[in-house]
């Protein structure tokens, strides 16, 4: 094993650690890292003691900070010879178009979730494709070089080239991502609160897909785990009148309103997957343990009106494992085959699991239920179902 992936274990236990709000001892560290004690206290002293990681009471340590930081930047940070790394122009504005990106996705959350502005909606279509639109350009950048982010009339490459550049096929994640880009270049003005319903499960996929895209370039989630609650964009409501549309903004608007939607319609129905709009469903739950239901049913204060009371559910419970506590978890539950993170994705893709809630969530990041884990480890019995999940060239007996 290479010293580089003795890090990545380092930065995964203290990642760990960090998320569960736990403290470990060097001695702890080294027997999860494949360190001897020495080097780890030589290695955190070095590098990261006073920065990442903090001494409690001894010999208890705990990591703060370490969940917001890449991979890459972990590595510089504790490689021997990082005052002499020089960072070429390519990799400094690579640095600064993904911090950008970052700060636009955040202000993008942050005034959605403010209900006082009155153009929060627009305010975030216009912050959340910057951020793409950066982040999409970092990637063009680190595979084509400099270059290859300007025209011939010597401009930065629209969005679009960018967007054909990271989805060269048609997919439900390109289609959301266009609407979202549509929706700002040319129809600003539909984003109106009739609409916001619609516009709220669009944007729900945009910020998951960025979520998902973000983390799998950078190596770590964009947003800190006590910020997951601005994640959730979702309103439910009916669809506008427009009628009333009419009534209210002119007949001009109306009409576009109404091709917005026929389009929106069209596109959900052509993908049916949650990676183009987050579809809304309810389960009710006639139980004297209201909490497994996804609403409450209640009366209001004068004993007549009912209240409904919206549960969010409790991912802990829900959606408790990550990709590597999954499968530790499949493995422990029967020995006909050990499964690896290869396996593991090769199944998830095969079987298109992130598109089946009951199995996957990506509110904060991949998560998957125990429903899940019974369903793989089910599967398992039957013949081949394993292989017949890895691409064909790679079968192995």
């Amino acid at each position: 094993m290479t010293k580089q992936d003795k890090r990545h274990n380092i930065l995964s236990f203290f990642r760990e650690k960090e998320k569960l709000n736990q403290t470990f001892t060097y001695a702890e560290t080294a027997k999860a890292t494949g360190y001897k004690v020495d080097s780890i206290r030589k290695f955190v002293s070095e590098h990261l003691k006073g920065k990442f990681v903090f001494q409690k009471k001894r010999p208890n340590l705990y990591s703060q900070g370490l969940l917001s930081i890449s991979d890459d930047d972990f590595l510089r940070i504790t490689s021997q010879s990082i005052q002499a790394k020089i960072l070429t122009d390519d990799q400094k504005l690579y640095n600064k178009l993904i911090k950008r990106s970052l700060n636009a996705f955040t202000v993008a959350l942050e005034v959605y979730n403010r209900p006082s502005l009155e153009n929060r909606v627009e305010a975030f279509t216009i912050m959340m494709t910057n951020a793409w639109e950066l982040l999409l350009k970092s990637q063009v950048l680190k595979s084509k070089g400099f270059d290859s982010l300007i025209d011939s009339d010597g401009k930065s490459i629209p969005i679009s080239e960018a967007v054909n550049y990271k989805y060269p096929n048609d997919s439900a994640d390109k289609d959301n991502l266009n609407q979202l880009i549509s929706l700002r270049n040319d129809a600003i003005h539909l984003l109106l609160p009739e609409i916001q319903p619609q516009l709220s499960r669009l944007f729900q996929t945009t910020v998951l897909l960025y979520q998902e895209e973000f983390a799998h370039q950078e190596g770590y989630a964009p947003l800190a785990d006590q910020s997951v609650g601005m994640l959730s964009l979702v309103i439910d409501g009916p669809e506008p009148d427009i009628a009333l549309v009419k009534e209210e903004y002119g007949n001009k608007t109306a009409v576009q309103v109404n091709h917005f939607l026929e389009k929106f319609k069209k596109l959900e129905k052509k993908h049916k997957s949650n990676r183009f709009a987050i579809h809304i469903e309810y389960k009710l739950a006639l139980t004297k343990k209201p909490g497994v239901g996804d609403l409450t049913f209640g009366t209001g204060p004068d004993g007549t009106h009912t209240v409904f009371v919206d549960r969010p559910k409790n991912l802990k419970i829900t959606h408790p494992f990550y990709e590597k506590s999954a499968i530790n978890e499949i493995n422990e539950k029967q020995s006909l085959s050990v499964i690896t993170n290869y396996s593991f994705r090769a199944v998830v893709k095969k079987h298109k699991i992130k598109n089946r809630t009951e199995y996957f969530d990506l509110t904060d990041r991949p998560r998957y239920s125990a429903v899940f884990i019974e369903w793989f480890v089910k599967n398992l019995t039957q013949p081949n179902w394993l292989q017949k999940s890895l691409p064909s060239k790679v079968i192995k007996n």
